[in-house]
């Protein structure tokens, strides 16, 4: 995982497996650098993300309701295909907001508009 920040958001970077043994250090590290940053608005970029099994989907909706009960947003963005059927077969689509880049998700973030753009 590799941390970065813009004016509203916390970007985080995935890489490898979030699984049964990764899941808990991913939560650690994620609120731990929300806390110390004060972002509202988080990002998780799954792009170098290879596997993700029911406790890590678990871990990224935990993540997903602390932003929200917080008023912000989380939007998860490079979904590989496999990480995209994982959460279909979840049917998190419905739940979790999706976008194509990072910067996609940025302009949501940075929306007026409750909503965001369209999907």
């Amino acid at each position: 995982m590799s941390f970065h920040r813009s004016s509203s958001c916390l970007i985080v970077r995935m890489s490898g497996e979030l699984d049964l043994s990764s899941a808990p250090v991913f939560k650690t590290k994620v609120d731990e650098e929300l806390r110390k940053t004060g972002a509202p608005n988080l990002i998780l970029n799954l792009q170098g993300l290879e596997f993700v099994d029911s406790t890590g989907l678990g871990a990224i909706l935990g993540r997903h309701r602390q932003i929200v009960l917080g008023g912000g947003k989380m939007i998860l963005t490079s979904v590989p295909p496999k990480v995209q059927a994982m959460l279909e077969m979840a049917g998190l689509l419905s739940v979790l907001h999706t976008e194509r880049t990072d910067r996609d998700a940025l302009q949501v973030v940075e929306s007026p508009f409750q909503g965001g753009a369209p999907r």
